[in-house]
């Protein structure tokens, strides 16, 4: 696999920023076409150049990736140059450089202002009711149940559901892994979040959730969470481990409380504006090779947290708390009995409970 170094990294953005300049001051890119904005560039023999925007931080991009969703990502921009013999690029903004809030990735990819965004599940609420089920508090026990769901006709039905209710086109379910808790104040029972200032995901369901635990919930753009923890705007913070470190969050918090309250993953998904005008084949090459990258940041997701955890743990400013089962059952028994009736509100009571089937007999060793 062909590896993409930091400095061709930044080179490459530096260079699409650039395009993108003199695309709007009527300039030329050159042999390369670009398929943003009005798209025009698939037809025959013409090169296709892929924006991709992540509102994750340059450095989950170093290297071969810091994090499973770098890895993924990272894993799709060279397959897709190898396979197609540069025919087909893609090139990533990172910093939410294109796109920051969900109505900025949502409406982007509907007018095809970039052609790829990459959306945590989490965002998608206020547009689908299609990943409820991925934001179900203390459903997942542990990886391998997450990814058996995902990879079921349960799972794969709600990228199609997405699709249809947003008209962008959902290509896999990349890695970020389990979240936990960082905050200012010691915390072992839901209890001691009461009156909590807290940034959560924006959706209905993660909102209900700390709201059921005490919290208060502020929006803000993932973006700029650090600023709105440095100004105080929030005093509280969710995400996986990942994030916590590849966006410096847990420098400005006191503990890390390790609640696994909600797995997570990042949906990839495609501009129709884009999509329309490939081929099959090239239709068929961009799926098959996310769901590659979607494998390939799996590999990594636990041996990663790990390390994460420990960064924190090393880190003289910041406490990680270990919540022992009656703990981490107190959290449950809050959040269960109000919200997972709220889930099935959203899904609709066949397609939840076909999930629920299936994760009780996954857990019952039948899957």
């Amino acid at each position: 696999m062909k590896k993409i170094s930091r400095r061709e990294f930044l080179t490459v953005v530096a260079a699409a920023s650039a395009a993108g300049l003199l695309s709007a001051c009527g300039g030329s890119s050159g042999g390369t076409t670009s398929t943003s904005a009005a798209g025009g560039g698939a037809a025959s023999g013409q090169s296709i150049n892929l924006r991709i925007a992540s509102s994750s931080p340059t450095v989950e991009f170093e290297g071969d990736g810091t994090t499973a969703l770098g890895i993924s990502a990272l894993y799709f921009v060279n397959q897709i140059s190898a396979r197609t013999d540069g025919r087909i690029t893609a090139q990533i903004f990172p910093d939410g450089q294109i796109a920051s809030s969900t109505q900025e990735y949502i409406g982007g990819l509907q007018n095809g202002a970039f052609d790829i965004g990459i959306l945590n599940c989490g965002s998608w609420g206020d547009y689908t009711s299609a990943f409820a089920g991925l934001n179900m508090p203390y459903l997942y026990l542990n990886y391998d149940e997450a990814y058996a769901v995902l990879d079921s006709e349960v799972g794969q039905s709600w990228l199609q559901k997405a699709q249809e209710d947003t008209t962008t086109i959902p290509l896999a379910f990349f890695d970020i892994g389990f979240r936990e808790l960082t905050c200012n104040n010691e915390v072992h029972t839901p209890d001691d979040l009461k009156g909590v200032k807290i940034r959560v995901m924006p959706d209905p369901i993660q909102t209900a959730t700390w709201e059921a635990l005490g919290c208060a919930v502020t929006p803000v753009a993932y973006s700029e969470l650090y600023t709105a923890l440095q100004q105080g705007m929030v005093d509280a913070q969710e995400n996986p481990p990942s994030n916590i470190v590849s966006s410096k969050v847990y420098e400005l918090q006191n503990y890390m409380v390790m609640t696994n309250h909600n797995f997570t993953a990042t949906i990839p998904a495609i501009s129709p504006v884009i999509w329309n005008q490939l081929s099959a084949d090239d239709q068929q090459l961009i799926r098959d090779v996310m769901v590659e990258a979607q494998n390939e940041g799996r590999k990594h997701t636990a041996e990663l947290a790990d390390g994460f955890i420990q960064k924190v743990e090393d880190d003289a400013g910041t406490e990680v708390i270990y919540l022992t089962d009656d703990e981490l059952k107190a959290f449950q028994d809050k959040v269960k009995g109000p919200i997972w009736p709220m889930v099935e509100e959203q899904m609709g009571t066949d397609a939840y409970n076909a999930l629920i089937s299936f994760v009780e007999d996954y857990e019952a060793g039948k899957k």
